[in-house]
């Protein structure tokens, strides 16, 4: 353990020792980091956590007016076939999407990568993006990108009732 002898004080006095000193400052400096930390780590959730909320949509329509049966990423998303079918909050930026046509001599449609979100590395929020089933030169039906479009997120409407 050392000691430091304050001017003036003679070895018989009290002194203060280091050892204790620096505990007692280690501890407060150590209670205002983790509290610095926690207040930090609270404000960079938020913005995750609002994001995690809202997810993409995704349109996809039969130019012809032909009937399908749309699945995404496996799941099959309208119980009857249409020629027109919304898929709304999808959480995924690139999608495996398969298109089944009612009529049995168009063949199926299968993209595996279908992107939904803004191309590029920085997030710029959910989007609508739209997808139309086409013939190509060839005669075949094919899946094209039509547009993309930042989500329109209506807030809740604040209502007053007055008796």
């Amino acid at each position: 353990m050392i000691a430091i002898l304050v001017p003036g004080q003679t070895r018989e006095e009290p002194c203060i020792h280091v050892d204790a000193y620096f505990a007692d400052r280690t501890d407060h400096l150590m209670r205002h980091l983790a509290s610095a930390l926690l207040f930090t780590l609270s404000f960079a959730a938020v913005p995750s956590v609002v994001n995690a909320q809202i997810a993409h949509d995704l349109a996809v329509y039969s130019e012809d007016g032909d009937k399908f049966t749309l699945y995404v990423n496996g799941e099959q998303i309208n119980a009857e076939p249409g020629a027109n079918v919304k898929v709304e909050n999808t959480d995924n930026d690139y999608v495996l999407v398969k298109v089944v046509f009612t009529d049995t001599s168009i063949t199926a449609i299968e993209r595996k990568n279908l992107q939904i979100a803004e191309p590029g590395v920085n997030a710029k929020g959910p989007v609508s993006v739209v997808y139309k089933v086409k013939l190509n030169k060839k005669g075949e039906h094919v899946l094209s990108f039509v547009s993309r479009s930042a989500k329109k997120i209506q807030e809740r409407p604040t209502i007053i009732i007055n008796n």
